[in-house]
């Protein structure tokens, strides 16, 4: 078979690495796609390293841009590769740009589709990944799902179950791989910080970063919270640029991007994470860890229900929120969260797709 995995941004990275392994354990021998979405060395290299995958075999370089405009970029980088390779199946993962772009090219092309994290939802039309996530499951032609509650959604909304697989979180597959790494890793010690002493803060989205009165309504929040806990925040470019641009300024410590080895370490290590990623949320619900999750809504509700996350609309609830969670951690078993994602895709993809080529789908 000739299947093509495709990243672009950081979370399509962690959710990629599993699967290449299964895959080429399995005898296959992946085609990996890097868009060049994210491009900062953290953010994008260093995933590579951390686990220990070889060059992408196409890297399409694209670079930070409006929302529709990289795209764009895109798809039309994609078309030629795409025609060159004749994949037999594309396999794009989350909800990022880039996992839009292919799966648009993919389908023009009448290439088979599988998404990776399908049938997650928030409800919020306002999100880009909200609309990136379901016009990608809309064109797929397998669906593997994180989650029962996922897969749900995928099936009421006409879904063909025959098509539908529960197989778990992926992310999860490459957290267990990279846990002893973090474990040992302690890099809370280098930033004198102690362990289960401190909050770990990351946000990147939209809503939160690019309005210059929240942003700032949040880093006062933060810089408040501060007072009482050691803050830590390792800021994603976003966010940094346009609190340079408005003038916003950080009580607490502001870091570059970290690789994800010393991100994991640092959230093993925190009392309490305040975040706006869906992985992040879904990453401490694995671990135990307490999580607030600055938005008024989540397309991971397990987490709510089942894991440690609470959402928190307000940046001038954070704190009160804060005082309720730090420090309750909460060990909770989330259904096929295993660390065994990857090869359960890998049989569905061996058994879906014919050694020459042809599909079933």
């Amino acid at each position: 078979m000739r299947i093509v995995l495709v990243a672009g941004a950081r979370p399509n990275f962690v959710k990629l690495s599993p699967l290449f392994y299964a895959l080429r354990e399995a005898g296959e021998q992946p085609i990996v796609v890097h868009t060049g979405q994210h491009y900062d060395y953290e953010l994008s290299q260093a995933f590579f390293e951390d686990f220990a995958l070889p060059e992408p075999d196409f890297y399409f370089g694209v670079g930070s841009d409006t929302n529709l405009k990289q795209i764009s970029k895109i798809i039309a980088k994609a078309e030629d590769v795409l025609k060159e390779l004749s994949p037999t199946v594309v396999v794009v993962f989350g909800d990022v740009n880039s996992t839009l772009a292919l799966a648009v090219a993919s389908k023009h092309l009448l290439i088979p589709l599988a998404h990776v994290e399908a049938g997650l939802r928030s409800r919020d039309w306002s999100m880009p990944e909200e609309i990136n996530r379901i016009t990608t499951d809309a064109l797929s032609d397998l669906l593997f799902s994180p989650s029962y509650d996922a897969t749900e959604n995928l099936l009421k909304e006409g879904k063909d179950p025959a098509k539908v697989f529960t197989v778990g979180n992926i992310m999860i597959d490459s957290l267990v791989r990279i846990r002893p790494v973090a474990e040992r890793l302690e890099y809370w010690r280098e930033l004198g910080l102690e362990r289960g002493r401190y909050v770990l803060a990351t946000l990147h989205r939209p809503v939160n970063v690019d309005d210059p009165k929240r942003l700032r309504r949040i880093i006062d929040a933060l810089n408040s919270l501060h007072r009482r806990y050691p803050v830590v925040f390792p800021v994603h470019p976003r966010t940094r640029k346009n609190m340079e641009r408005w003038g916003i300024e950080a009580e607490f410590l502001a870091l570059k991007p970290l690789r994800y080895t010393h991100f994991l370490s640092l959230m093993m290590g925190s009392g309490l994470v305040i975040t706006d990623s869906g992985g992040v949320q879904e990453e401490t619900s694995f671990l135990g860890i307490p999580c607030i999750t600055l938005r008024p809504n989540t397309e991971r509700p397990i987490t709510i229900t089942l894991g440690t996350n609470e959402l928190v609309k307000e940046p001038e609830d954070l704190f009160e929120a804060a005082e309720r969670k730090f420090g309750r951690f909460k060990k909770t078993e989330i259904p096929l969260w295993d660390g065994r994602t990857a090869q359960r895709i890998t049989r569905v993809l061996l058994r879906e797709f014919t050694k020459d080529g042809g599909a079933t789908v």
